[in-house]
Parts: structure tokens; sequence; C-alpha cells
């Protein structure tokens, strides 16, 4: 029988306890990485005794042990290291990665089943030169799997003193793969959209467009930085909105509430079009400042994939057309701008000095004052003053 291919039987998972699931309640509740790893430790630390855990997260290449986030326990004796990262990754090819090629999918193992005999395993190069050095002697995984490679995994390690896992324990460990797996799908799906979300919105941030999302409550999801100066122009008129910080003083004129409130109501009183399968048509209207300088297009929209998300309200905001003398050029000057560029125009607008702008966007001064040049030079203005007068 060869050393390298032996595999005795997986344990079948079994029905979790009253305690056990407890546990994956909590990891059930996580939300984000910090949260789901907080209580994946209670877990592990309860039901699967330790020395050492750690979790890899986001492998771009799991047999080179190349991921994009590691985590160990707060408990653990021994801390992650990247020299020994290096060492799994070199000697564990030959160690346990041939059992994995021979059995994607596999949710759990342990050391010791990838021998025929186990007390041959000290004999290896990988335990030589990985486990011994950390005072280590068993250790156990936990696989979860995507199109044929490992997304996550956990690795339990154990001194001799603490005695190998028992099958009893990579029960426990497959009776718990499916729940975690689970929260890792939802905290994929989660932080997918969290990140679609954070680069459009860097994206469009800055772009001279005026934009509000608003959710069926009328609760702001996004509003662009022209969207937060018309509004404040909408509410203060353009004189007096020029004292104030557009963002600090941010809320939604009444008209364009109104206007929404107006939309929800003829969807509700339609009936229709707000079963689950149908997929209505956007929904719009049309309000202006009571002063006339702005304008406000809304539309109402509902997720059309059949979903359960209630309809958003999606607002674009833009200056009335006037005559020439009192029509600013604003749009025009913006756009020749890139999108950095004209998110820090318009903070120099608000008022801010370069250090708060700096705060803000995550620079320093220093690039600050070179982007602020650019600026000036492209728009043929000399200085803060006139950068400002030229907007507005």
């Amino acid at each position: 029988m060869s050393e390298t291919t032996y595999c005795p039987e997986l344990p079948p998972a079994r029905a979790l306890q009253a305690a056990e699931q407890q546990a994956v309640l909590e990891v059930n509740r996580a939300l984000g990485i910090n949260a789901l790893w907080k209580s994946l430790q209670s877990l592990f630390e309860d039901l699967v005794p330790h020395d050492s855990m750690v979790m890899s997260q986001g492998y771009t290449d799991w047999r080179k042990e190349s991921t994009t986030r590691r985590f160990t326990s707060a408990n653990s004796r021994v801390p992650d290291d990247s020299h020994m990262q290096g060492v799994v990754a070199g000697e564990g090819r030959s160690f346990f990665q041939p059992f994995l090629d021979a059995r994607p999918g596999v949710p759990a193992y342990s050391h010791s089943q990838l021998m025929a005999d186990p007390r041959k395993i000290p004999q290896t190069r990988y335990y030589q030169r990985y486990m011994q050095p950390l005072g280590w002697r068993y250790s156990a995984h936990l696989l979860f799997w995507n199109a044929g490679e490992v997304t996550t995994s956990f690795a339990l390690r154990r001194r001799s003193d603490q005695s190998d896992f028992s099958p009893d324990e990579l029960a426990r460990l497959h009776s718990l793969h499916p729940h975690i797996d689970a929260a890792l799908a939802r905290l994929d799906a989660y932080e997918g959209e969290r990140r679609t979300r954070v680069l459009l919105e860097s994206f469009y941030r800055a772009q001279p467009d005026a934009v509000l999302f608003l959710d069926w409550n009328l609760h702001v999801i996004y509003t662009s930085i022209e969207a937060s100066r018309l509004c404040a122009v909408w509410n203060f008129g353009a004189t007096e909105a020029r004292r104030y910080n557009s963002q600090a003083v941010f809320a939604l004129p009444p008209e364009i509430t109104g206007a929404c409130e107006e939309l929800k109501m003829s969807l509700l009183t339609s009936g229709q079009e707000i079963s689950p399968n149908a997929v209505p048509a956007p929904r719009t209207s049309e309000v202006v400042a009571p002063h006339g300088e702005i304008e406000a297009a809304i539309t109402m929209r509902k997720d059309n994939r059949g979903g359960m998300e209630q309809p958003v309200f999606v607002v674009r905001l833009k200056e009335a057309a006037v005559g020439s003398d009192g029509q600013s050029n604003r749009r025009q000057l913006l756009a020749q701008l890139t999108p950095a560029e004209r998110e820090i125009a318009t903070l120099i607008c608000e008022g801010l000095p370069n250090k708060i702008i700096a705060q803000q966007l995550h620079k320093t001064e220093g690039s600050i004052r070179v982007q602020i040049s650019g600026i000036y030079q492209k728009l043929r203005v000399g200085s803060r003053a006139q950068l400002i007068i030229a907007l507005r």
C-alpha cells in the first residue's frame, strides 16, 4: 500500500449539539470579515481545541500558499510568519498536495490521513522544516472550494502533548463545514457588492454629473459632490449656499421628497406593478426649485431581476437654463479636469483648506498642491479665489 495515497474513510458528519448550534448562530450573525473571524475563533476554540490556528482567505494560488488575507487566532501560541509560509508552499507540495489533487472538494482532513503509517510523518521534510521548529506534531485542515480551487482554508495545529485529532473531532469539522461555507458565501457576496459600490462611488463621486440615489424610505444611498452643491443651492439659494460646506448642510429639498412620495403612491395604487413577477417600467417626475434655479428629474426603478429589493429613486439635478449672463460654464470647466481634480476643485469651492482636503482624500498635502497647480493651469486661473469665482 502506498504511503502517499492511502486515505481512510472520511468520518460522516453528525448533528450539531446545542452548544455547537449556538456557536454556529454567532458565526451566521457576523457582518464583515473581522466579526466573522472573531466568531470563528470562538467556535473552533470551543469545539476543536488547538495550539494555533490560521485562516487563509482569498487564495490567488492555493498550491503556492498565495492569499490576499491571512489571520492568526488571538490565542495562538505561534503567530503566522511570512518565512514559514514559504516553507509550507515549498515542502507542502510533496507532503499533502498529492492527497488534495486526488480529492478535489475534500472538506476536511488531518495529516495522519496522508500516510499509511502516520508514525513516519516526523521523517518527512515538511515536518522537519515546518512543524518541528514550531513545536507542532499534529495538524488538521478545513477547506472550502470553488471550481476545483481552494478559496479559504483553516489550519489547526497541535503539540505532541495534545494528541492527534480524533475521528470525532474530524466528524465535528465535517459537520461545521456547510455552516461555515454558507457564512463565507454570504460574506463574499456582501464584500463583492460593497467592492463594486465603492469602486463606482469613487469613480462617479467627482464627475460633474449631479445625481442622488434614494431607497424606498427616501434615505440617501449615494450622492455626488455636485448633487450636494445643487441641493444646497436649492435649499438656500445660490448666494447663501456659498457660505456653507454643502456636504455638511446636506438635506433633501422638500419638493424632491414630495415628488418621490407621489411616485410611491402611484406605484402602490396601481397594484399590478409590485407583483413579484412583474417588470414595471420606470416612473418619472420633474420638479423645479422655488427660485427656479435648479431642476430635478426623478425616476423610480424596481429591480427587474425579480429580487426582494424595494424600488429605488434616481434623482438627477441640473441648473436651469437661463440667459448667457446668468448661466455659469461650471460644467464645461469641470469637464476639462480629471475625476480627482474635479473632486479637489469642488472641495476648494466648499472653502476647505489643503490640509482638510488631503485628509478627506487620504493624500499628502504635497500631492494636493501639485494637483491644484494642474487645475489652475487647465482652467487658466492664478489663485484659489479666481478658481472659486470661475466655478461659481
